[in-house]
């Protein structure tokens, strides 16, 4: 039986709202060096690692100078400005913690952002308690959609990746999940809910609210 034993969240864009923060905080700092990105921009690096998705931008304007080191802390301190400013919950995060938590199934969480985005961002929503395992890309060699970060984070809940579910808002986040050979929820902002690139999950959803016990009974019979 390989019955769904744990749970592994993303944290940007899932449960908390700071995609928004991290376009304005790439955008800006971007800016400064004199490189003007899009949006579009912004979206083919979600989910990414902030070192990766910089250099990813910069290879999109071979005269650019800006040193990625750099970049990349700047980018990082202003996000976790922005979280403290207005950092917000999505819609049923709190729920969807309960949901497994009261199942006894574990709860860990692995996201592309540094420790200290991470820890920013769970201060800010007061949910720290409810993982059992936080697992940073900045510990791997490779951010997603390197299924890396969710191998590791299955290992530290001593649990099969069979036997984990993912949460995932992003497309590098969802092939990162099936890369783990996971189970995958997909949860992508509303301009996306019909793209069919999100086909790859397992289920793909309009909200975490929207998650009930017959969609995990569906999941585990899979």
């Amino acid at each position: 039986m390989n019955d769904i034993q744990a749970v592994i969240f993303d944290l940007d864009g899932l449960l908390i709202d700071s995609e928004p923060l991290w376009e304005e905080a790439e955008m800006a700092v971007f800016a400064r060096s004199g490189i003007t990105i899009t949006r579009e921009a912004c979206m083919k690096v979600k989910g990414m690692r902030v070192d990766e998705s910089v250099r990813y931008i910069l290879n999109m304007f071979p005269g650019a100078t800006a040193n990625p080191e750099k970049l990349t802390q700047q980018i990082q301190e202003k996000v976790i400005r922005l979280i403290a400013e207005k950092g917000k919950g999505m819609p049923g995060y709190i729920y969807i913690l309960h949901f497994f938590r009261s199942r006894g199934i574990k709860v860990g969480l692995a996201s592309a952002s540094k420790m200290e985005v991470i820890n920013a961002a769970l201060q800010k929503l007061g949910i720290s308690h409810h993982f059992e395992v936080i697992h940073s890309a900045e510990y791997k060699k490779y951010g997603k959609p390197h299924p890396g970060i969710f191998l590791t984070a299955s290992e530290y809940l001593k649990i099969k990746p069979e036997q984990c579910l993912v949460f995932e808002d992003s497309l590098n986040g969802v092939i990162a999940a099936r890369a783990a050979r996971m189970r995958v929820v997909a949860v992508p902002e509303a301009s996306l809910q019909t793209d069919p690139r999100f086909a790859i999950a397992h289920l793909v959803l309009p909200s975490l609210l929207h998650f009930k016990e017959h969609h995990l009974q569906h999941l585990n019979s899979l």
